[in-house]
């Protein structure tokens, strides 16, 4: 197939090559520096797990073959198409940069295959990148793996909306090398964390196939990707679109609760109040009883400011905002 312009690359150096393994027919490679074969082969060895991750769950593999290289690259690594560079300090024989080369393999399928059709809509490659590693990561791992990296990413979106009040998808940026951003990468792979929630796993992965099939080998903007989704899904995403991609920040959450022992509910009273628009979305709610027995109900917020209430099975002593990590927000509820 044509291989994009920005993603050709050639390497020259002495190399110790390693056939890691195959996928299908497709050979897996690590090149690595002679003086780190141990190391390299080690720690690169993991990108046939990858590999394999992603070619039966996204659709076959783009390119003949995968070569992982150590490399002098300023990044951590470089998603070249089918040969990625990783940095020299990449290799040190402790298999602790899965979650970097479950990156740069998804951009095989996001950025060197399904391509945005224009840098500001950068997010399909580098926000499609950051969460496919971290869905590996879970399929690896177990959830608790993927909400530890989406709390941590959730951490980063949160300190930098603070001074780059922007959203994913600006348009005014004139400078394209500041398309690349937390935005861009971290906040737009908590946009698909929320959606897969939105829809459901199986309309999720039915979706991003869908996607990546009509897509592949050509060029795509935000719309496409929304278009599809509301295909497969039979759902309308307009909201859900506008409001994470074309507008800046997160729900920022205040308010307090308490318990009505005369009609067994729970009263909240919730406030939005970042500055900007106020956002719309299903809000999960842990109530914990004294026994330890534990309740959750969603809750629709759909104005600035709103009043619930809810019937609980038992007493209270703590609520929890969010329990399962699927909300982009931050705040809390205080006890009245």
């Amino acid at each position: 197939m044509p291989i994009p312009v920005k993603v050709m690359v050639v390497g020259i150096a002495r190399f110790a090559v390693q056939h890691a393994g195959k996928v299908d027919d497709i050979s897996v490679e690590s090149w690595v520096y002679p003086q780190n074969r141990a190391e390299g082969f080690y720690d690169y060895a993991i990108a046939v797990k990858v590999l394999d991750y992603f070619h039966r769950n996204i659709g076959a593999y783009p390119f003949k073959k995968l070569a992982n290289v150590q490399s002098k690259t300023r990044w951590g690594g470089l998603e070249n198409a089918g040969a990625i560079f990783y940095s020299e300090s990449s290799v040190n024989g402790k298999g602790d940069h899965e979650g970097l080369i479950a990156h740069e393999e998804a951009h095989q399928w996001f950025g060197n295959s399904a391509s945005e059709n224009d840098w500001h809509h950068v997010w399909l490659s580098e926000g499609f990148a950051t969460y496919f590693a971290n869905l590996y990561l879970e399929h690896a791992y177990g959830r608790d793996r993927l909400v530890k990296e989406q709390l941590l990413d959730r951490d980063q979106v949160i300190k930098y909306y603070q001074k780059n009040p922007a959203p994913i998808v600006d348009t005014t940026l004139t400078d394209i090398s500041k398309v690349l951003s937390t935005n861009t990468y971290q906040k737009a792979g908590w946009v698909l964390h929320m959606l897969r929630h939105k829809v459901g796993d199986a309309d999720f992965w039915k979706g991003i196939r869908q996607y990546y099939a009509t897509y592949q080998k050509s060029n795509a903007m935000t719309v496409d990707f929304k278009r599809t989704m509301e295909t497969a899904t039979g759902k309308d995403l307009t909201l859900f679109f506008d409001q994470w991609l074309y507008e800046g920040g997160q729900p920022k959450i205040t308010g307090t609760w308490r318990y009505d022992a005369k009609t067994s509910q729970v009263l909240l009273e919730i406030s939005q109040v970042q500055p900007g628009i106020y956002f719309r979305f299903p809000l999960d709610l842990k109530m914990v009883g004294r026994d330890g027995k534990t309740h959750i109900q969603t809750i629709q917020i759909d104005s600035k400011t709103s009043k619930t209430s809810l019937i609980v099975p038992f007493i209270p002593k703590e609520l929890t905002l969010d329990p399962d990590i699927w909300l982009l927000f931050e705040g809390n509820l205080v006890k009245k």
